[in-house]
């Protein structure tokens, strides 16, 4: 069950998670408040956005549809693609029971994961650092979607 949370609570969660989220230096803990942050902002952005506008999460279908994946989001949003985050990230490998590497990818909606259990993107493909600043982008997106509207 999805607990309901209105308009006005979404994004306030925006503003708190994102004000706590900027303290230096960075950690993951930091990182992953800015991810919750950028998730409540869209949501938020989503709820004002509806058709037909809606001031509660749970009768947001979108929502429940995309759950933590800032990507669906910002989709259902038509924010654009130059403000998604790479679709397929990576880890560092661990040692798996057979004693080779065991390859740790994961998806837009599983930055969060990463970051709760002390993960780091440090691969060649993309490093926690750019994945924070893709995050700042969307912040600063977010900001203006919810001053015009």
């Amino acid at each position: 069950m999805v607990i309901p949370f209105t308009d006005r609570e979404i994004e306030k969660a925006w503003r708190d998670n994102w004000s706590a989220s900027c303290k230096t230096p960075r950690s993951n803990a930091h990182r992953l408040l800015l991810f919750y942050a950028v998730e409540c902002g869209l949501k938020a952005v989503l709820m004002k956005r509806g058709k037909p506008r809606t001031n509660r999460t749970d009768l947001c279908i979108d929502i429940a549809q995309c759950q933590h994946d800032v990507n669906k989001l910002l989709d259902c949003l038509s924010a654009g693609n130059n403000l998604k985050l790479p679709a397929q990230l990576t880890m560092k490998p661990i040692k798996g029971k057979s004693g080779k590497d065991d390859e740790r990818k994961f998806t837009p909606g599983e930055v969060n994961q990463m970051w709760r259990y002390g993960g780091c993107s440090s691969l060649a493909d993309t490093t926690d650092e750019e994945l924070e600043n893709k995050l700042l982008e969307i912040v600063k997106w977010i900001d203006g979607e919810l001053k015009r509207l």
